[in-house]
């Protein structure tokens, strides 16, 4: 859930909750006040009732009035509490009778030495009226006031908010291996200012850690080159000594093995660096049915060698890309494709206007397609032929270059395909 749509929620909930509460409080001191305001009214018609009562020494003549009436009734001893008291009663309008509430005060008065009881009524209809037309206007305004309010917020937070999305987009286009360090704009609002600040201080720390790792390795890599040419030589120098080669055969076989492995990791390491330092940003028109034709013919003695059977389909495609770079993909994949197959085994090119694609048997079981491009992933059945980085450069040159590369398993067949687009 975003977090406008979480704050909308609380705050349209908390809104209602304080304008229902305000609403109930303002209806009961309103109908208390309007009350107060009969009771006062009908305190002036006792005062008046009294003060005839005093001149004239008689009750004064009842007049009909629209929400006022009046009643005497005689009655055995002095009233002697004043009482207000709020009443339904059945009055009829319009031919008809209906429930109506009425405000009551009843009070006694003596004349000429006999008691009376004086009943005076207000009638609250008005006042009911006032009060649900002011609770109808004071829902409609809440309502208007929570609409008003929903579309403030929403205008005015997503502006508000555009800085921080800005920040976000940034964040999600930086790209550790780029030349250039991730630098967000200063922002008027205190709390995006400093998150944009913290961010600028923690990619410059990770891209100068990252410059420094990726300088060892290059370094590193470099440095090992004249170690391993040097070992190289030595051994082909014992190879050549036959009467010492009798002696030390097994162990300087296996020497030269390890020794050609590290030269063939040493120049995938140099490799990966001059990509991630940009040095392929080159491209040129490449005719990828003639490289790959080109290239199957390369390994054809080594494919009629293991009994591998290969069926090619190509069309004339033209992709845009380092020369170098585009040998290296094809190069790499027809060389796994040979190396993890079977006995007798079977390799299949596709390449189309649309896609390149090779798949190959394999008693290797389904790789893991999260982890298949990564560095160094190995399957634990693979064997101890390669070093882990032949498809992580492929997918390298090809995030490069902006063609998709996706891996399948179907049937028993790997498949790696690469979208032209």
């Amino acid at each position: 859930m975003k977090l406008f749509a979480k704050y909308n929620r609380i705050n349209i909930a908390a809104s209602i909750a304080v304008f229902l509460a305000g609403c109930l409080a303002f209806y009961f001191v309103f109908r208390y006040v309007l009350t107060r305001q009969i009771d006062e009214s009908l305190r002036t018609e006792q005062t008046e009732i009294n003060q005839y009562v005093k001149e004239h020494n008689q009750l004064p003549e009842i007049v009909e009035a629209y929400d006022q009436k009046i009643s005497y009734q005689l009655v055995d001893k002095p009233v002697q509490d004043l009482r207000f008291i709020s009443q339904k009663v059945k009055t009829e309008k319009r031919k008809r009778y209906e429930d109506e509430w009425i405000r009551l005060l009843v009070f006694g008065v003596a004349v000429n030495g006999k008691q009376y009881e004086i009943r005076v009524s207000k009638s609250e209809m008005e006042t009911e009226d006032l009060l649900i037309l002011i609770l109808l206007i004071a829902a409609g305004m809440t309502g208007l006031i929570l609409v008003m309010n929903y579309f403030i917020n929403a205008f005015f937070i997503r502006r508000l908010w555009k800085p921080f999305y800005q920040s976000i987009h940034a964040v999600q286009q930086y790209r550790l291996s780029g030349q250039q360090n991730l630098q967000l704009p200063a922002d008027p609002i205190d709390e995006f200012d400093l998150l944009n600040k913290s961010i600028n201080s923690m990619a410059s720390r990770i891209h100068a850690d990252y410059n420094i790792l990726k300088e060892f390795t290059s370094n590193a890599a470099h440095e090992m080159q004249t170690p391993l040419a040097v070992i190289i030589n030595s051994i082909d120098a014992i190879i050549q000594q036959e009467p010492l080669l009798h002696l030390v055969e097994e162990p300087i076989f296996t020497i030269q093995k390890s020794a050609d492995k590290l030269i063939r990791l040493n120049q995938a390491l140099l490799l990966l660096t001059r990509m991630e330092n940009r040095q392929f940003e080159s491209k040129e028109e490449i005719r990828a049915d003639l490289l790959v034709e080109h290239k199957c013919n390369e390994l054809k003695e080594l494919i009629t060698v293991t009994g591998i059977t290969m069926e090619i389909s190509v069309v004339p495609v033209t992709v845009y890309l380092h020369k170098y770079l585009a040998e290296i993909v094809f190069d790499n994949l027809l060389h796994n494709a040979i190396r993890y197959n079977i006995e007798q085994g079977f390799i299949s090119i596709e390449l189309t206007e649309r896609c390149f694609s090779i798949s190959n048997a394999s008693a290797i079981p389904p790789l893991d397609p999260a982890k298949v491009f990564q560095r160094f992933y190995r399957h634990p059945e693979t064997g101890p032929g390669g070093n882990g980085l032949g498809l992580s450069i492929v997918k390298q040159i090809c995030d490069l270059a902006g063609y998709p590369i996706h891996y399948r398993y179907q049937n028993t067949l790997h498949t790696i395909s690469i979208a032209w687009k």
